[in-house]
């Protein structure tokens, strides 16, 4: 069974059948839940109803055991109070960003279990994030975000300095379902050094032009900035012969090998590491293979740590590059490269 690259354990990491076939339940409300409070994210905590004194047991459903988001959110505020994080007006909108750690499009308010959320917050102190997921069962890790809140988390190329979030407690290990017509996955990232992506459908969409223009099933197809792998291994579900992951940022492939393993029944392989991801530097410069994926002895993926201007030498056969940029980036010099390489290929921009 996999591990979790964060806490090392199994709990928080399933196969991507057990995701899917229990998604649809876990952030629902029971017959015998209670309305939405519909707080206002806006007025002081202690002016709600119940606010003043919240606790773990606040708006809790005595049936199927969960509680809405505001008082997950709630009960967080008021030890981010305690410690002296927040003001003693402060509402709901100071608490920070919940993740659920199961993410796919809702359109109702979730109802939350233990290990539901990860808490992204700005200025909290290590005590109280400790606090929180020994209090709060609904969260699952705290993660302090630094810097600017546009400011992608990881790096822009092999020679940027990394940019990332800090885990203050618990785990920070998450789960992205990506849906498209060639069927789901799940993306699991360790998400204070992994992008925050809330909205992957234009990524699908175009990935859905490019299987209609015949450039995926039959296929090379490179991934050259992979992150967690979700383009790559939607690429390898839609029927290419062959996907080259890659990726200069460590946490990113260590997030593709357990992607690649959670998602082996779906995708019909086997991962076989060649290169473990504790022997990698954090930032990769000289392309390293770092695994492969067989179907019935036969090569299906493989796994690169490095700089993707470089890896246009080593992989000589190919028919599409996937260039997923964070916006800051330039990517014209990568483009340039590659197309350069292969006149033949065709080099996207994603």
């Amino acid at each position: 069974m996999a591990k979790c690259p964060t806490c090392q354990g199994t709990g928080c990491v399933e196969p991507a059948e057990d995701v899917l076939d229990s998604l649809y339940q876990i952030y629902m409300a029971c017959p015998l839940c209670k309305p939405e409070p519909g707080w206002d994210k806006q007025a002081s905590l202690v002016s709600l109803p119940g606010g003043k004194d919240i606790n773990a047991g606040t708006l809790r459903c005595g049936s199927c055991g969960r509680r809405p988001l505001d008082a997950v959110m709630g009960h967080g505020l008021s030890i981010m109070q305690e410690h002296g994080d927040r003001e003693e007006d402060a509402g709901l909108a100071r608490a920070g960003t919940p993740l659920i750690a199961r993410g796919f499009p809702i359109m109702y308010p979730p109802r939350l279990g233990p290990g539901s959320i990860i808490l992204i917050a700005d200025d909290i102190g290590q005590a109280a994030a400790e606090d929180i997921v020994d209090r709060v069962p609904e969260v699952k890790g705290v993660v302090l975000r630094t810097g600017d809140q546009a400011q992608s988390v990881g790096i822009l190329d092999s020679t940027s300095k990394p940019h990332e979030y800090t885990l203050l407690a618990g785990c920070d290990m998450r789960c992205d379902v990506v849906q498209t017509a060639f069927g789901e996955l799940a993306i699991y990232k360790n998400q204070s050094k992994i992008h925050i992506e809330f909205d992957n459908r234009h990524k699908m969409d175009i990935l859905g032009k490019l299987d209609h223009q015949g450039l995926l099933a039959g296929r090379v197809v490179v991934d050259g900035m992979c992150g967690p792998g979700t383009l790559g291994l939607m690429a390898m579900l839609a029927g290419a012969r062959m996907v080259v992951f890659n990726d200069a940022w460590r946490p990113a492939i260590e997030n593709v090998l357990l992607n690649l393993e959670v998602n082996k029944g779906l995708l019909d392989v086997e991962p076989e590491v060649i290169t473990p991801a504790e022997e990698l530097s954090m930032v990769g410069d000289e392309p390293v293979l770092v695994a492969r994926a067989l179907r019935g002895g036969q090569v299906m993926a493989e796994v690169y740590f490095g700089d993707l201007r470089k890896l246009s030498g080593i992989v000589e056969k190919w028919d599409v590059c996937l260039i997923d940029a964070f916006p800051a980036m330039e990517p014209s010099e990568f483009v340039n490269i590659w197309a350069g390489k292969h006149p033949g290929g065709s080099v996207i921009v994603i």
